[in-house]
């Protein structure tokens, strides 16, 4: 009875202490208004600087006298772009989250302490006796306990629960996984392709200085032929004309370069103001067609697409999902074990009684017990799980079918691009062979006076035309190599493109 009273005191005496400490806490305001200056009539939307914030944006250590190799780039993306990096990081995090899963098949040991003070007075009616009246009186009883336990919860089966939700984080880490592959042949194809873009800019910028250097010997030509007296002020104007037009045409081409070589910066994922000496495609061969039969690459495609894969584990972890859902209207069996000891010193003052007693008490406690626990209502929550997990399964379904849809219109694509760059190509070879044999043709005349200007400058113009079509063709086929590799997930190391 002593104990029921000291716990029952020190229960409400624990409880008073927590509803005060929540009653006194007083949130402070954490939202400020926008900071804005006003200068007059104009408002100044500009922000403080923060001089504690960190530069993350990748410095590589380059050699300044190395020339960097589209496979040599590549690798430094991979090392340095932060997209990889968080890939990595999610991966990780998915991994640990399956993990944790084997967790929910072991028992739960925990540890706790109770203790407190109590202090109870009762008053007692007096006793009248035979030989000795006993007056009325108070009787007050005072102590401290303490009370060590550990408590062990194992849940020991729930209808495949446990299951479910592990098979769901292993897929997830799954999907996980492969998105991680995912996200590096995504970087090799950006860098790929915004290299193949700078070499065909670098190809384009070396064309239009060849076209000034040719503008430059027409002009050059011509005002000798003046001189000659075979050739008139206006042909000199128009010449002079062409190399206005071919040096503001490399000043274009220059400025073009460069955007490329910043894309290409941007797709490594490093400082934009990083120098770095990048390769030409010089000798590299060019690519091969593909075979021809599209059905069965699609086929071999859509198996090996990272992304792919990734879809059809989220199908297969909301499948799972499902099955968790429905285990939550079956009933849960658990045990439950208790060990723990009670520690108490009392003292009992009878104030009809002179003096105090005094009680020390220890009593060891242990209950194991078997629990079966079935909700019965829950307002619809379970129904409404059940539905949403429905639902998030089938979309995803949905999704994986559109997936593989929209990944094999990018094979075709592909393919047809390759096909036709390199098509387009062999004809821009023909073509610029044309074009410089009639250009040499029309200059050789127009020099010994049996030509025009406008023949030089149509066959000029006509030859610039077709080296520009022979540059962009070879940056478009290795392009379409690149992306027809990364549809048909191909695309898997630095040495592919």
């Amino acid at each position: 009875m002593i104990q029921l009273r000291v716990f029952a005191a020190a229960l409400a005496l624990g409880l008073s202490g927590t509803l005060a400490a929540c009653t006194s806490v007083t949130p402070e305001p954490t939202s400020a208004g926008p900071s804005v200056s006003f200068q007059g009539n104009n408002r100044d939307f500009g922000v403080v600087p923060d001089t504690a914030m960190p530069n993350a944006i990748a410095t590589p250590q380059i050699d300044p006298n190395h020339t960097y190799s589209l496979p040599e780039l590549i690798d430094i993306a991979q090392l340095h772009n932060p997209v990889t990096r968080a890939s990595w990081q999610r991966a990780r995090e998915a991994a640990i989250a399956a993990g944790a899963t084997a967790a929910t098949y072991l028992p739960v040991l925990s540890a706790d302490v109770v203790a407190g003070y109590a202090q109870t007075s009762d008053t007692v009616p007096g006793v009248k006796g035979t030989f000795v009246d006993v007056p009325p009186g108070t009787i007050t009883v005072s102590g401290m306990q303490v009370t060590p336990g550990l408590t062990v919860k194992w849940l020991l089966f729930d209808f495949g629960g446990r299951d479910a939700a592990r098979a769901s984080a292993q897929q997830l880490s799954f999907a996980a996984n492969v998105t991680f592959n995912a996200t590096h042949q995504k970087l090799i194809f950006d860098v790929s392709s915004a290299f193949f873009q700078l070499t065909a800019a670098r190809s384009q910028t070396a064309i239009n200085r060849e076209a000034l250097n040719n503008a430059k010997v027409v002009q050059s030509a011509a005002q000798a032929r003046l001189k000659q007296g075979v050739a008139t002020s206006m042909e000199v104007a128009q010449a002079s004309q062409q190399v206005a037009q071919a040096e503001f045409d490399l000043t274009q081409a220059t400025g073009r370069e460069r955007n490329t070589y910043h894309h290409l910066l941007e797709a490594m994922g490093v400082s934009p103001t990083l120098p770095i000496k990048v390769q030409n495609i010089g000798n590299r061969a060019m690519p091969r067609a593909i075979p021809g039969n599209l059905d069965a690459l699609i086929a071999a495609s859509l198996q090996r697409r990272p992304d792919v894969q990734a879809a059809l584990a989220r199908v297969k972890s909301n499948r799972s999902g499902i099955a968790a859902a429905q285990a939550e209207f079956m009933p849960k069996v658990a045990l439950t074990g208790t060990l723990n000891r009670s520690f108490g010193n009392y003292s009992i003052d009878d104030s009809r009684i002179p003096g105090t007693a005094s009680i020390n008490a220890s009593r060891p406690n242990a209950g194991l017990l078997v629990g079966l626990s079935q909700p019965l209502f829950d307002g619809g929550l379970r129904d409404a799980r059940l539905q949403a997990a429905i639902a998030q399964a089938e979309a995803s379904e949905q999704e994986f079918a559109q997936l593989q849809n929209m990944a094999a219109r990018e094979i075709v694509i592909a393919y047809d691009m390759l096909r036709t760059s390199l098509s387009g190509h062999a004809a821009a070879n023909a073509l610029v062979h044309a074009g410089q044999t009639n250009y040499n043709a029309a200059l050789d005349y127009f020099k010994n006076g049996l030509g025009t200007l406008a023949d030089v400058s149509i066959a000029q113009t006509g030859l610039l035309k077709a080296k520009f079509a022979q540059s962009q063709t070879l940056s478009d086929a290795f392009t379409a190599a690149a992306t027809i590799a990364f549809a048909t997930g191909q695309l898997t190391n630095a040495r592919v493109p």
